[in-house]
């Protein structure tokens, strides 16, 4: 039951809220009493803080540079952080240069702002898809 041993709680508050939206008795009972908009919203803010929690880790390799060219409010918050979309000059290791939005968690205390570089990294789920690592040191 876990009554003495320590877990890493905030690990474990992510991986409890994915099994309680998803998983079991509860899964049902969402799938049953929340409109599936409302579920999509959960389990994408989910798969945000997964990436955030991977990102900060730092388990995940550097694959790629980007610079802000712009950064908009979506308005919702994580855990008191927001939720940004970044415009970005993205440039990979392999010298390919592209632009790219995304729509991604950032600590409030980083906001990245425009002309900032930041790391990107390779989504463990989709390799094909980039995910925000945070800012990058001058």
């Amino acid at each position: 039951m876990g009554w003495f041993t320590r877990k890493n709680k905030q690990e474990d508050a992510v991986a409890k809220a994915d099994r309680v939206m998803n998983k079991g008795l509860t899964g049902m009972m969402m799938k049953g009493f929340v409109p599936k908009e409302h579920r999509d919203a959960i389990n994408q803010s989910l798969d945000s803080a997964k990436q955030a929690q991977l990102a900060a880790s730092g388990s995940l390799p550097l694959t790629a540079t980007g610079t802000v060219i712009s950064i908009t409010d979506t308005g919702k918050l994580i855990n008191f952080d927001p939720i940004v979309v970044l415009v970005l000059e993205v440039s990979e290791t392999g010298g390919r240069t592209y632009q790219r939005t995304m729509e991604t968690l950032v600590s409030k205390l980083q906001i990245p702002r425009v002309g900032d570089r930041v790391g990107l990294g390779q989504h463990p789920a989709n390799p094909s898809e980039l995910i925000y690592m945070g800012l990058l040191s001058v």
